[in-house]
């Protein structure tokens, strides 16, 4: 058996974050890790938002704004920054991966791609010490002076990377800690501190180790040792020792200078430690009260602990915790003088999501990065409180600000002393900070539960709809605690149908015309030799008035002045209507039709049939009419210069289309806009330093009369945000308007793309052999252009003419349309998007030095995401390329690629119509997404639609019925995330989710944990309750509580009156819909709710466990509530013999896991009859079935395959998993190939293994041990699996064997605990030789990130022989297969050649897999 896997959704999850200069030019980023995916930020605070209803003036937020991100093959253990002399104009990144291995990485400015400039393995049998797994992660630090980095390996030894000037390369050298000092061994935390004359580490250690249980005996265990690293001569010295601090220590965080020193944070404490000063602490509460020493400062009245917590350096001595139950809290440093620590004060001051990291951005920005909730952008500023208020009066402040005013006269005198005297009455005004929240990343992990749902919000226009492949939506139990909630997921868009009619004949169309409130007047509908012109209003009629070509189709349509006129491009003229009458009609001049057009205010560019550009432009004065541009003066002044395959406008208000001059690009962006900021956030206010607002108002620009609607549209009439774009390259549009450039893209027959300015038409960017699709453009240099022009003067000297301009000849090479889109926040990032080989390719513009004078100082680099237009193979039936679908020439091109700015709460994005419609956005959460549309079929005509009646729509028309339909999109979805997902905040831990399919309702397990100060004891075999009394400083454990919930899809809430509550100290470990026998029902099945319990009172009383079996009724709902029409009814409810672990249905009987037993039932009379048990390993934690068969996941003896038989009553274990080095199962799962059957199985060590039942084959010792067919370390775990049939409505099959072999395959869909999502599916043997050599070429041509080989990142880990591991390859890493789509043709072609195939083979079989997972 062969398989498949791809990881179709990255992880949303942030595990690292830093702030640093990471890109070229003006501006900061933050940098976040999550898992494997690595993302760059800025903060962009010029985000226009719609104004409210009550509101008149468009508003300016700040958001993070994604301005690169990559994946990786491995997670990211350890990271750091730093700058190198290697990459001195830029920060670089140090990422450690699998315990000994450190890429030093960097964003090229170049080719925006990550570039790896050092690569550093440190792994070596005699490092290890005999160990093979249980190694501490890497620990990787970074000198504050960037002298030198140090790493931890294998927690015994230390790895040093000197940062030397002059050097080429970065050597590194390692030594064990023991030569260091002979304890300094089980390290906890190392940090460099600041301020010493040569590098200085910090560690913090355990020689001898205790735990809570020896804490009588044994306590205060942690020691420091501060090591001076001298990395020239590689020596080191202990210059600073601490010992018997409180054993609960954990981590350290380095004090920049002037203070110095190290903040040490405890469960329970935390202390500053300075060599020069003696030490300083704090308690937090009385948990520690006889199991510490060390003198601490008493605030045990805070009752809090510290326990995966985690902190970062603000500034003024200010440092920021985070909590694990999500309070922010801000812990000041007091310091006499400025340089000596003398007390520590701790203040909560914001709730915020549970955080995993914090990172300080723009000045006054906080950037909280969560595993559990959404990561948030936090702004606080400064505010001055007094203690008392009520005594802080008006004579008293009078009497400060005169002493003030003499301290300032004699400061010059007398110093500080002045001031540190006055400290002491200062002491009265508290500062703190204040927290707002500004933005917040959303994230769908950790996924603990999933499963299928009906999806109940689609419009029943499609419901109707007769289809193959089922439509569901996918339920997530996701976070954690107070940030648990279900997360509805959506793979493909789904419409709000407004209205459908039928259109006969229609190719085209476009709304046009916009009235005072923004709505449009007018939808123009092409056909083959006409066009139909409707009015738009509370209806739509057809036009009376003769203002636009009806006689003619049309070609294009568009907007002028801010859409107050409308342009229609026929085939032989231009139209110009407004208010409701024509302004102007423009005959072409040409002998050939009109075949491209291209509307962009105030130009109008058109092309003929035989490539003739002609071009127009809008002129006000004498009055509002086309005028045409001459080009006689340039090659276009006719048509047999050059031939022309694509036109397009594109209006840059970005800034970024600059033209090279003498100055480098990074100097002339840098010094205007700092200059900018400047003035524009500080200005000559002396006040805004202060008080944080200027109190002089903000200048707004004075627009003429006629310029109102563009003020609103666009939003230049703004209430500006407050501060976060002084490091932000971000571009304010208010202020950019003014500035907007045109330029003209055009791609000529031969393949070459050339980018002109207008209206002068001067070439400012040209790019040669584009149908080559490289990976990055750049612009043609003057080499290359006179190499070409000697090449074309020869061969005209031996040729004919129409081969000197014929540099391609085959069809799929013409680029049947390009042009450049404005994405993402206000526009801000170009999108080159061409179609190319019935492919929509893609390329991001980024500024780059051009030394070309007078060119654009720009290149293009090509973004992971490729649309496939085709809805058949490449590969025709005799084996050669199929004919073109999309872009022949016979037929007319009209546009594919369709823009648009607003759809419902998307701001801008791309509409691609055709066999796969696809919606393609510029997130500012994590780049290019594209979001299939594939619902009604093949969409042969897109246009945006605003009426009164359906606000920011579109309009679409179907190919296969030929609907009008009117839609928009869901406003509760978020398009941005890689998976279109809503999220329903539940405030409560999610443990299951389950779809109960018979009442379309979903059962949900949830818990909150509250403190308990109760112990259960056994007296006179009986269990008690003792309750301990602790005073108000003690921290008391926290226990789940948990409680069952049917919730509604209708509104997404619990639903009245169906709530069961558990009792104290149980625990829900199985919720399962399980069909079991029943004589109620005509089909002799009945589907119930199965839940399974644990009570666990403690290690004194018998662990028990309940069996519930419940069904849902339906009853009639109260008044004002229609969701409660739904009651559990509980059907049997008993106690068992045992913990109950797992549960599932086995032929219409109950199995249960009990711990190391394994028990099937019979439900019958309402009891549970007991047929067969099997003694199995230790704990059986999850079990799935299918048929009479079980997969059985033992928590610490992997996984085993339990068959029953029903006509011996008996239980049995056919085979298992018998590996000595297996790790701990996660989940398992069925893979179904047909008539073959495999199992797939997840592991605590981030492993997919799959398996086959293979009793004739020698390995399998008879069928007693299961045949490992595959492994794979993908650095996620996986935590659920879910089977679901593949998608075969785009499916290649010709025959009817082929399409019942596609129909009986299945799609194995899993999601992580970092919120990423992919699939496993099956696949013939000769795509997978054809996909499996092609995976072991792939990293020879495409550079991997951070510099990791496929073959180590994903071998199965920890890296052991396995003892049946003859055929474990049988697997194909689609993130590896995938990167061959993103390569250029040629490069495409020679890999094909290595195979022995055609890149088309191939392309057919990536494509194949891509179109049979993706599920409605």
């Amino acid at each position: 058996m062969y398989a498949y896997f791809r990881e179709t959704d990255d992880s949303t999850t942030v595990n690292f974050s830093a702030y640093g200069k990471f890109l070229k030019g003006a501006g900061n980023q933050l940098v976040t890790i999550g898992a494997k995916y690595v993302r760059l930020f800025r903060t962009n605070p010029y985000m226009l938002v719609e104004p409210d209803a009550d509101e008149d003036q468009w508003r300016q937020k700040t958001k993070l704004e994604c301005m690169f991100s990559s994946r990786l093959l491995s997670k990211v253990q350890s990271f750091a920054v730093a700058r190198v002399p290697q990459c001195a104009d830029q920060d670089v990144m140090l990422m450690a991966f699998d315990h000994a291995k450190l890429s030093i990485v960097s964003v090229s400015s170049k080719e925006r791609n990550l570039q790896t400039i050092s690569l550093h393995a440190f792994e070596s049998e005699y490092l290890r010490e005999g160990f093979t797994h249980f190694f501490p992660d890497p620990i990787v630090r970074v000198d504050p002076s960037n002298r030198c980095a140090a790493m931890l390996v294998y927690g015994r030894h230390i790895a040093i990377l000197p940062f030397h000037e002059n050097a080429k390369r970065i050597s590194s050298y390692i030594i064990p800690l023991k030569q260091i000092d002979a304890r300094l061994e089980n390290v906890i935390d190392m940090v460099f501190l600041d301020g010493y004359y040569e590098p200085t580490l910090l560690f913090l250690y355990e020689p001898l180790q205790t735990t809570a249980g020896r804490a009588s005996i044994r306590f205060d265990t942690m020691c420091m040792m501060g090591v001076s690293v001298n990395i020239n001569d590689r020596q080191f010295a202990v210059v600073w020792q601490t010992a018997n601090l409180p054993m609960d220590c954990q981590t350290l965080l380095a004090v920049p200078k002037p203070l110095g020193g190290a903040v040490l944070f405890g469960s329970n404490e935390f202390i500053y430690l300075n060599q020069a000063v003696p030490p300083c602490g704090i308690s937090l509460n009385s948990c520690y009260d006889n199991f510490t020493k060390f003198p601490l400062k008493d605030m045990k009245d805070m009752a809090m602990t510290l326990d995966c917590a985690c902190m970062t350096w603000m500034e003024d001595g200010r440092i920021a915790i985070g909590t694990r139950d999500g309070q922010l809290l801000l812990l000041r440093l007091i310091s006499t003088g400025g340089t000596t620590v003398k007390s520590l004060e701790l203040t909560k001051v914001f709730d915020c999501s549970i955080p995993y990291t914090l990172c300080v951005c723009a000045p006054g920005h906080l950037f909280v990065g969560s595993r559990l909730g959404d990561s948030q952008l936090l702004e606080y500023t400064l505010v001055k409180k007094a203690k008392d208020e009520l005594d802080a009066k008006k004579p008293k402040l009078d009497r400060n600000e005169d002493e003030i005013a003499i301290d300032e006269d004699d400061f010059e005198l007398y110093g500080s002393t002045i001031e540190d005297q006055q400290n002491d009455e200062d002491e009265a005004i508290v500062e703190t900070l204040a927290f707002k929240e500004l933005d917040r990343l959303k994230n769908i992990g950790p996924v603990k539960s999933m499963c299928f749902g009906q999806s109940h919000d689609l419009s029943p226009v499609l419901n109707q709809k007769s289809r193959l492949d089922p439509i569901f939506d996918i339920i997530t139990a996701s976070g954690h605690g107070k940030d648990g909630s279900l997360c509805l997921l959506q793979r493909s868009v789904r419409p709000e149908i407004i209205t459908s009619s039928y259109l006969e004949n229609a190719q085209q169309m476009w709304a046009v015309g916009r009235k005072e409130d923004e709505s449009h007047k007018y939808l123009i509908v092409t056909r083959l030799r006409s066009t139909l012109v409707l009015e738009l209003g509370e209806e739509m009629v057809e036009l009376e008035e003769p203002l636009f070509v009806s006689g003619e189709p049309t070609v294009a349509a568009g907007e002028l002045l801010q859409g107050s006129l409308a342009v229609q491009v026929t085939s032989m003229c231009i139209a110009l209507v407004a208010d409701g009458q024509q302004l102007q009609e423009v005959h072409i001049d040409s002998n050939f039709p009109v075949t491209m057009a291209s509307i962009v205010d105030p130009y109008v560019a058109v092309l003929t049939q035989n490539g003739q550009l002609l071009l127009y432009q809008l002129v006000t004065a004498p009055y509002v009419h086309l005028k045409e541009v001459d080009l006689s003066s340039t090659p276009f002044s006719s048509a047999r210069n050059t031939t022309l395959t694509s036109i397009s406008i594109y209006s840059d208000a970005t800034g970024l289309m600059m033209c090279s001059t003498s100055k480098s690009v990074a100097e002339a962006e840098e010094e205007p806009e700092n200059k900018e900021a400047d003035t524009t956030l500080y200005g000559d206010d002396d006040d805004f330093l202060l008080y944080g607002e200027p109190t002089t108002s903000s200048k707004t620009s004075t627009n003429q009369k006629d310029t109102s609607r563009k003020r609103k549209r666009l939003g230049h009439n703004v209430v500006y945000s407050s501060r976060g774009g002084e490091q932000s390259d971000a571009i304010d549009p208010t202020k950019s308007f003014a500035n907007v450039t045109f330029w003209l893209v055009l791609v000529h027959e031969n393949g070459r793309l050339v980018i002109h300015s207008l209206p002068d038409m001067t070439v400012v960017y040209q790019i040669r052999k584009f149908f080559s699709v490289p990976e990055v453009l750049n612009d043609t240099s003057v080499e290359e252009e006179e190499r070409d022009r000697r090449a074309k003067a020869a061969l005209a000297a031996t040729a004919h003419a129409e081969q000197m301009t014929a540099e391609i000849s085959r069809p799929e090479e013409r680029v049947t349309e390009a042009q450049i889109v404005g994405m993402g926040i206000n526009q801000g990032h170009a999108i080159l998007m061409a179609i190319v080989d019935e492919q929509v390719v893609m390329y991001e513009m980024f500024v780059v030095d051009n030394p070309i004078p007078e060119h654009l100082c720009v290149s293009f680099r090509r973004l992971h995401s490729t649309v496939f237009l085709r809805s058949s193979p490449y590969i025709g039936t005799d084996g050669r390329r199929a004919t073109l679908e999309i872009g022949n020439s016979s037929e007319r091109p009209y546009s594919i690629i369709h823009p648009f700015e607003r759809l419902s709460s998307v701001n801008n994005g791309v509409m691609i119509i055709g066999p796969v419609p696809t919606l393609v956005l510029y997130s500012s959460w994590g780049g290019i997404q594209t979001h299939e549309f594939t619902l009604d079929g093949t969409i042969k005509a897109f246009t945006p639609f605003n009426n009164e009646n359906v606000l920011h729509g579109f309009v679409y028309l179907t190919e296969a019925d030929s609907e009008l339909r009117i839609a928009r999109l869901s406003p509760d979805f978020d398009y941005d995330m890689p998976y279109p997902s809503r999220k329903v905040p539940v405030g409560a831990t999610v443990h299951h989710v389950r779809y109960l399919m018979n009442s379309e309702v979903y059962a949900v397990v949830t818990s909150v944990a509250k403190p308990s100060n109760k112990i259960w004891v056994v007296m006179n075999d009986d269990k008690q309750e003792e309750t301990h009394e602790k005073d108000d400083k003690f921290v008391l454990p926290s226990i789940a509580d948990y409680k069952l919930n049917l919730y509604s899809p209708q509104d997404w809430a619990a639903v009245p009156n169906t709530e069961i509550v558990f009792e104290k100290m149980e625990v829900v470990t199985a919720c399962e819909d399980v069909a079991l026998k029943s004589e109620s029902t005509m089909s002799g099945m009945e589907t119930f709710l199965a839940l399974g319990t644990v009570n666990n009172y403690g290690e004194e009383v018998l662990v028990r466990g309940r069996i519930i079996l419940c069904e849902i009724i339906d009853v009639v709902p109260e008044p004002g509530q229609p969701t409660s029409n739904r009651k559990i009814k509980t059907l049997y409810d008993k106690e068992q013999k045992g913990p109950v672990t797992s549960l599932c249905a086995v032929n219409g009987l109950l199995l249960s896991g009990m711990g190391q037993k394994v028990f099937i039932w019979m439900y019958k009379d309402g009891d549970l009859h007991g047929l067969s048990f099997l003694d199995m390993h230790y704990y059986v934690h999850q079990m799935i079935s299918v048929r009479s068969i079980v997969l059985a996941c033992d928590v610490e003896d992997s996984m085993s395959l339990v068959r029953f038989q029903e006509e011996f009553k008996a239980l049995s274990v056919a085979s298992r998993d018998d590996r000595k080095c297996a790790q701990p199962p996660m989940t398992a799962q069925y893979v179904v190939d047909g008539s073959r059957l495999g199992f797939v199985m997840s592991d605590e060590a981030a492993n997919v293994f799959m398996f086959n039942y293979a009793p004739e084959q020698t390995e399998s010792n008879g069928g007693d041990r299961l045949v490992v067919r595959a492994a794979i370390n993908i650095g996620t775990n996986i935590n659920a699996f879910l089977r679901c049939k593949g998608r075969t409505s785009l499916s290649p099959a010709t025959t009817v064997e082929e399409q019942q072999a596609l129909m009986q395959q299945q799609t194995t869909i899993f999601s992580s605990l970092d919120g990423s999502f992919g699939y496993i599916r099956p696949i013939s043997e000769k795509s997978f030789r054809r996909l499996h050599f092609l995976q072991t070429f792939v990293p020879t041509v495409t550079e991997q990130g951070a510099g990791l080989h496929p073959k180590g990142a994903r071998v199965a880990k920890p890296q052991q022989p396995i003892v049946n591991g003859a055929s474990h390859r049988n697997i194909v890493d689609g993130d590896v297969i995938e990167q061959y789509l993103h390569l250029s043709n040629s490069d495409k072609q020679d890999l094909a050649r290595r195979l022995g195939a055609s890149r088309y083979h191939i392309i057919d079989d990536i494509v194949q897999m891509r179109r049979m997972a993706s599920y409605f």
